[in-house]
């Protein structure tokens, strides 16, 4: 019990991390994130191959935003959070997942317009991912 609390503090303190990376102009682009701290389609790094099953995915229906991470489930590998975060860094929603959970997808009501969102995935075992901006 007592390490996954401590894997969730962490977990907290990469996505305020990220939001935070996001929200500096010069990082804004996904492109352009940090080596080895939050992964993307295009910066893979150690975890080249694994992008499809970890970057999360954005759908914007009406005001629904669904957040979806193409992932197994199961108590050894598992998405264990999902954040919807627009370029300012304003974290929209969070949602925290158990690995007992079918799948990973979150749903956020954002009344917010003419913004560009971002979403984030974190895998406990291959760490940090963020999406393709999407514009609403």
């Amino acid at each position: 019990m007592q390490n996954r609390r401590h894997f969730l503090k962490s977990s907290l303190f990469v996505s305020g991390g990220a939001a935070l990376a996001i929200s500096t102009p010069s990082l804004a682009a996904t492109n352009s994130l940090p080596n080895g701290i939050v992964y993307s389609t295009e910066k893979t790094g150690k975890w080249a191959g694994k992008e499809k099953g970890h970057v999360p995915t954005i759908t914007v229906k009406g005001n629904q935003v669904t957040v979806q991470t193409f992932h197994p489930m199961s108590a050894e590998h598992y998405i264990v959070k999902h954040t919807l975060v627009t370029e300012d860094g304003e974290v929209l929603g969070e949602h925290l997942f158990a690995s007992t959970d079918k799948a990973a997808i979150s749903t956020y009501t954002v009344e917010t317009k003419n913004k560009t969102l971002f979403a984030t995935s974190f895998c406990n075992q291959h760490d940090f991912w963020v999406s393709k901006a999407t514009k609403i």
